[in-house]
């Protein structure tokens, strides 16, 4: 049997690309996966899809960025399933700016949604981890890691995301709350990417600075966080797990 067999995982930023994958691989292995996104018609699709093919999902239409609507995710997901047992925060978004290009306005908006929803998710659920030996994942970026591949207030608000997983961890851990980090750095995930490689030659260029000559797929990610929120995972706490085809050593 699954490790996954009915349970429930949040997951935000599931509308599509690398969310979307985390929610599908739950839903394979029996879980009932919550999609949190703020784009209401991909969200419902891919939450119809899960519920069509393999089992029941739940579209909740928020905005990561507010404590109220993390409140309401909360609420809806024990409305519908009444338990939780997995998040896996990964809404986010990114801009390409040079730093003296940020305006406060952007700085604080990718804060707001990349590091302050996180924060805001955790706090939302907090209650039931302390009673239930569950799976925190935050889906992080080699970004955080490198300072390249995005904006300052990109790195930032990744690398904020790590320090307060780090704290949750040991907040948690004793309580047997694993919580981990998933830093994937090249991905093929659609719009993000490109955003920081809009062109083949721009993509033919960084290719040959991963070792593996070849950058990962969702379904990379994905596996990566199937298995830190499995029962596979026992010893493995407070991690930051790259996904970078050895980038970070090349």
């Amino acid at each position: 049997m699954s490790d996954f067999k009915d349970k429930v995982a949040v997951v935000t930023g599931a509308a599509q690309g690398i969310g979307r994958q985390i929610a599908i691989q739950f839903a394979q292995e029996g879980a009932h996966p919550v999609i949190v996104d703020y784009n209401e018609e991909k969200g419902q699709a891919t939450a119809d899809e899960i519920s069509e093919k393999y089992c029941e999902a739940l579209f909740i239409k928020a905005d990561v960025s507010s404590y109220e609507d993390n409140l309401r995710i909360r609420e809806e997901t024990f409305k519908k399933f009444g338990r939780v047992d997995i998040l896996v925060a990964n809404a986010a978004i990114g801009m390409k700016h040079k730093i003296n290009e940020i305006t406060p306005e952007v700085w604080q908006k990718i804060l707001n949604i990349n590091l302050n929803g996180y924060f805001y998710l955790v706090s939302a659920f907090y209650n039931d981890f302390t009673t239930n030996k569950g799976s925190i994942v935050f889906v992080s970026s080699g970004s955080a890691l490198s300072g390249t591949g995005g904006s300052a207030a990109y790195c930032a608000a990744k690398a904020g995301g790590e320090g307060f997983s780090r704290a949750l961890a040991k907040e948690l851990g004793p309580l047997g709350v694993n919580v981990n980090i998933v830093a994937p750095r090249l991905i093929d995930s659609g719009p993000m990417m490109r955003v920081n490689y809009p062109t083949q030659a721009d993509l033919d260029a960084v290719i040959q600075k991963i070792p593996v000559r070849h950058w990962g797929e969702n379904e990379d990610v994905a596996n990566a966080v199937l298995f830190l929120a499995s029962k596979k995972n026992s010893y493995i706490h407070g991690q930051t797990l790259y996904l970078d085809g050895g980038r970070t050593v090349g």
